[in-house]
């Protein structure tokens, strides 16, 4: 119980110093030809490193920085403030926002051969969706988001179940199934990406977690541009494309959990309209 204990005040402790350091770095983010990335269902362990490895990778390619926030209000003020550069966000992110900023995705994300995943309802100690009424569900989004893909997931018959639920709203994916696993929660909703990751980081805490649920497939990573930038932004968007064609560039995909990336024109119809902002 003692090493659980002290597990839990680390994984607090380092949220808390990452989230006051990504604020900071987003006080003073370049705001001409930059990647921007947010992504809370990746399980990036340092962005600085992150930072450091893609700014490596991009310097001898242009005038071209990365600049990656953990905290959704500032990549949006980024976002808001800035009508040049390459915004990187999840899809069920770009599918909420798309309606009010004037984005263009041109590339998605691909992993293993997939540009789509699910989200999987995970609990501990439960036997099924129904003993769930009035229990702590964590997960990655605000509370309405994360109240929409948990009546998704679990249908119409589950609505009311939904509804006595409390949402615990937490940085990224592996912070909600370690919500659990700290008794913070007793069920998350998280990416299947992410409940692979903590079997291989640790197998003892997936093993407690019981699949209850999934959600309908969504975009992997997406990268958009505003439609302002869309043609001089071009050879940025290019440079990204080709990462897949470089070893270190393979190597910086991984950091992102991704393997290359797919021009959204080249998907088949069905998913390029659903990607194509009004």
């Amino acid at each position: 119980m003692a090493a659980e204990s002290k597990h839990r005040t680390r994984w607090l402790r380092r949220r808390a110093w990452t989230a006051a350091a990504l604020c900071c770095a987003a006080a003073t983010a370049p705001a001409e030809d930059a990647v921007f990335f947010f992504n809370p269902e990746s399980s990036i362990d340092s962005y600085a490193t992150l930072k450091t490895a893609f700014d490596t990778y991009l310097a001898p390619l242009g005038p071209y920085v990365f600049q990656p926030f953990n905290v959704r209000a500032t990549f949006e003020q980024a976002l808001a403030q800035n009508s040049r550069g390459v915004y990187m966000l999840s899809g069920w992110h770009y599918g909420e926002i798309k309606g009010r900023q004037s984005l263009d995705a041109v590339l998605v994300g691909v992993s293993k051969g997939a540009f789509l995943q699910r989200k999987i309802l995970s609990a501990k100690d439960v036997a099924d969706v129904s003993a769930l009424k009035g229990v702590t569900v964590a997960g990655t989004g605000s509370e309405d988001y994360l109240r929409t893909l948990l009546k998704q997931t679990l249908g119409p018959e589950r609505h009311a179940l939904v509804d006595s639920f409390k949402v615990l709203s937490v940085p990224k994916d592996i912070d909600a199934l370690m919500a659990v696993s700290f008794g913070m929660a007793q069920a998350a909703i998280s990416s299947e990406a992410s409940l692979q990751k903590l079997a291989a980081i640790n197998p003892k805490q997936h093993s407690q977690l019981k699949p209850l649920a999934q959600s309908e497939k969504a975009f992997l990573l997406i990268a958009t541009v505003p439609r302002s930038f869309r043609q001089e932004g071009a050879p940025l968007v290019e440079i990204l494309e080709d990462m897949d064609k470089k070893p270190e560039g393979v190597t910086n995909l991984k950091l992102l959990g991704l393997d290359g990336w797919k021009r959204v024109e080249t998907l088949e119809a069905p998913y390029s309209t659903q990607l194509r902002a009004p």
